[in-house]
């Protein structure tokens, strides 16, 4: 549940939007070392301390060099990562699509990642919490369940699916009447 709450919270915090382009031909063309560089360089611009501001421009810059790394080397176990990387940032900056394309990417192409069900369950979460498309939602957290019962995110699954849909209010009235109820059995 604490990792639900972190999410959430993340998600609030950072916003708004950017061109879509991650795609760099620059980007392809160079090696894995110049390219892991470049990610390091990248990301260490995306956020701005001073002006407390994200640069968006930098983000999807970040992105695409992390893409750009999958290709040229994905036997490498930091591909998966830069890749999670990658689509956490562009969950952050509201560019859900992209997200959800590079967990889709994640779960199938580096599928031993250890974080390959997390991407599957987030891919899940962006649909239900920032895209408001509940069915699209449910059938990814039903899918979630079935194939990863055991994950430390399927208490979570099952709380967001008992709740799709509901607001924030809905959920703490349900849950305050609960506790009324435990308390009146006691």
């Amino acid at each position: 549940m604490r990792l639900l709450l972190v999410l959430m919270l993340s998600t609030l915090f950072l916003a708004g939007c950017q061109t879509d382009s991650t795609k760099s031909p620059a980007a392809e063309k160079m090696d894995a070392a110049t390219l892991s560089e470049k990610i390091g360089t990248s990301r260490s611009q995306i956020y701005n301390e001073k002006d407390n501001k994200f640069d968006r421009e930098k983000a999807m810059e970040y992105i695409g060099y992390c893409q750009a790394y999958a290709k040229v080397a994905p036997q490498d176990p930091d591909a998966a990562k830069y890749l999670f990387q990658a689509a956490e940032t562009a969950r952050s900056i509201k560019k859900y699509d992209l997200a959800m394309n590079i967990y889709d990417q994640i779960y199938s192409d580096f599928s031993s990642y250890p974080k390959a069900p997390q991407a599957m369950f987030l891919k899940a979460f962006t649909l239900d919490s920032e895209m408001g498309k509940f069915d699209q939602a449910r059938a990814i957290y039903q899918g979630f369940l079935e194939k990863h019962p055991t994950d430390e995110f399927a208490d979570d699954t099952k709380f967001l699916l008992e709740n799709l849909g509901k607001s924030d209010e809905e959920i703490i009235k349900q849950f305050e009447e609960q506790q009324a109820k435990m308390k009146e059995q006691q």
